[in-house]
């Protein structure tokens, strides 16, 4: 033994992760283009772009969720689901690089829960949305009746770390706030994470993946 450690091999990108990134771009490019060739008016062309931009990328989700399964679980590159969540993440980007196309639809009551709903997650259309609130994964997010997210408060479906053996790692789970519960400002819950209902996250706090608000006592029962 020398008593120098190996070098640990860290596992790059594969192909399909580094190529699908050009998806998004795809997405807006492809959308101008079928426009302006197949509409003729303003009005048509904002009405077809709209539809592009907002419905086509949840339609193609759930086409993908109902052949392939919803992935959720500790994914490696090598693993179908992990490629199903990369397509299904790159499908979400455009909202996550261009948020004020989210809010837009938040101004309209009921509207946002019902584009939710196309991706297949569960936002309740009696639960308020406030300002800046960051849904990473929109197909797998629930949120109960009665609930607020407050002002910039994220919902985190995964995770990207490393295993041991410096592979890439994605832990996906759907994050969950319960009726009536409060998720305070600028608060976070990770992929798996649940606020009870009717309990409230203090601005700023983060529950981390697959923990509780409140935390479990070590004598409750399960």
């Amino acid at each position: 033994m020398t008593g120098v450690e190996p070098t640990l091999t860290l596992e790059r990108p594969g192909a399909f992760s580094r190529w699908l990134n050009a998806l998004p771009l795809l997405h807006v490019a492809s959308g101008l283009a079928v426009t302006f060739g197949a509409c003729e008016t303003t009005a048509s062309r904002v009405g077809l772009l709209a539809g592009w931009i907002y419905l086509l990328p949840p339609c193609i989700a759930r086409l993908i969720i109902a052949a392939f399964g919803r992935p959720e679980g500790r994914l490696t590159q090598d693993q179908a689901a992990y490629r199903v969540w990369w397509v299904l993440t790159q499908l979400q980007i455009i909202f996550n690089r261009v948020p004020w196309l989210e809010e837009c639809l938040r101004l309209v009551p009921g509207l946002y829960p019902v584009w939710i709903g196309l991706w297949g997650g569960d936002l309740s259309p009696f639960a308020y949305v406030g300002p800046g609130v960051v849904v990473t994964d929109r197909y797998g997010v629930q949120v109960g009746r009665g609930a607020v997210l407050g002002l910039g408060s994220v919902l985190i479906g995964h995770l990207v770390t490393r295993d041991a053996n410096g592979r890439w790692l994605v832990v996906v789970a759907p994050p969950r706030v319960e009726a009536d519960a409060i998720l305070g400002g600028a608060a976070w819950l990770g992929p798996g994470a649940v606020l009870r209902a009717g309990h409230v996250l203090p601005a700023g706090r983060r529950v981390g993946p697959f923990g509780e608000w409140p935390r479990r006592d070590p004598g409750e029962s399960m």
